[in-house]
């Protein structure tokens, strides 16, 4: 079986707050293969919009690994996950604005 195009091992992200470290994820394990249609669902505040950040490189994640086209997100400078974007990944945000 070939390697999955998305790959995450036990990625957390922890957030600050006035009150404190808010846990948004922790311990997610996803794999997605080339070809595979998935869904990410779940109630407002629930972490989609957290995780789809980690997976586009737009967030980093506090703790774990994410794999994204044979690339370890872990570690790469902004320039080399806007490379990544550019050339792996394609994102249509729910409202945008035009510059």
């Amino acid at each position: 079986m070939p390697d999955p195009v998305i790959a995450l091992r036990e990625v957390s992200l922890t957030l600050a707050s006035r009150a404190g470290p808010v846990e948004i994820l922790k311990g997610i394990d996803l794999d997605i293969s080339a070809g595979e249609s998935v869904a990410v669902v779940g109630p407002s505040g629930s972490g989609k919009t957290s995780l789809l950040m980690i997976v586009a490189g737009l967030e980093r994640a506090s703790s774990g690994a994410v794999r994204v086209a044979g690339h370890d997100f872990t570690g790469l400078s902004e320039d080399e996950l806007a490379l990544i974007r550019g050339s792996n990944i394609g994102i249509v945000f729910q409202s945008f604005h035009l510059v």
